[in-house]
């Protein structure tokens, strides 16, 4: 595993404990599968078909990703693609995609689920785990939220005319 910096992980398969261990943000995503270093320290590849998914989390715990808390109850305020997966063993996961296409890497999605905490905070899918994908709704920055990010304390373009000017 290359670079300094790692990320603790919990790696869900299907039919199949959990793993928790360690990976490289950098270069986790392998082409034969996903890199994980396990708490003991073994370094091992997990092939793409028998990942469901790798949660990134702040602590190690008791994440749960798929008993509880796997569907937003509302819409979600987050800027994004609010999207609901369907697994292959018919497990339901909601989230936020980016809209900048370019941050989907090849091999899956990387997702911010419902309910991010310290227990969950990003989930990646594998695009063979996936066997349908629903896109719930676009989530994105209010018009008033953009102008003001913009320009703070402009409330009016110089080469726009007045509505009811002479």
């Amino acid at each position: 595993m290359a670079g300094s910096t790692s990320k603790r992980v919990v790696l869900y398969r299907f039919e199949r404990q959990p793993v928790q261990g360690i990976v490289s943000p950098g270069a986790y995503l392998q082409e034969a599968g996903i890199e994980l270093m396990s708490l003991e320290g073994a370094l091992s590849v997990f092939p793409y078909p028998d990942v469901k998914a790798l949660c990134f989390v702040h602590e190690f715990g008791d994440p749960r990703l798929f008993s509880h808390h796997n569907l937003f109850e509302r819409r979600p305020r987050v800027p994004g693609l609010w999207t609901r997966f369907t697994l292959l063993d018919g497990d339901l996961l909601d989230g936020i995609l980016p809209h900048n296409l370019l941050e989907w890497p090849s091999q899956g999605f990387t997702i911010t689920p419902p309910h991010a905490t310290g227990l969950r905070q990003r989930v990646f899918i594998p695009r063979v785990a996936v066997k349908l994908t629903e896109l719930r709704g676009v989530v994105g920055i209010s018009v008033a939220g953009a102008a003001q990010q913009r320009g703070r304390g402009r409330t009016k373009i110089d080469a726009q005319m007045d509505m009811f000017s002479d």
